[in-house]
């Protein structure tokens, strides 16, 4: 099994992971306590890659539009690389009075 490497940041203390938002992407990352500078492991790169290509396809301003006597709103056909797909179950969340979220189940 493989011995889990310990990061000393430059300031002596040594990095822990936690979450942190990274351009306004919330991600895992290497974090040092005291100096609070940021650092990603290869895996942690790989996966902030990732989300932020996520990113750069969902951010974005759109429209309500009507279908039948219901309103909906489109998606580009990227986000099928994320799981999104035709018939696909979401779940809806109100967040605030005006926002909600949408999250894709399974």
């Amino acid at each position: 099994m493989a011995k889990e490497r310990k990061i000393k940041c430059d300031c002596g203390e040594i990095l822990a992971e936690k979450k942190t938002k990274i351009d306004h992407i919330e991600t895992e990352a290497m974090v040092c306590p005291k100096c609070n500078f940021t650092t990603l492991t290869k895996g942690q790169a790989e996966r902030y890659a990732k989300l932020k290509q996520f990113h750069q396809i969902i951010d974005s301003r759109r429209k309500i539009i009507k279908i039948g006597n219901s309103m909906g709103l489109t998606f580009p056909d990227k986000l099928a690389e994320f799981g999104a797909k035709i018939g696909k179950e979401v779940k809806t969340e109100a967040l605030g009075p005006k926002s909600f979220k949408v999250e894709l189940i399974g």
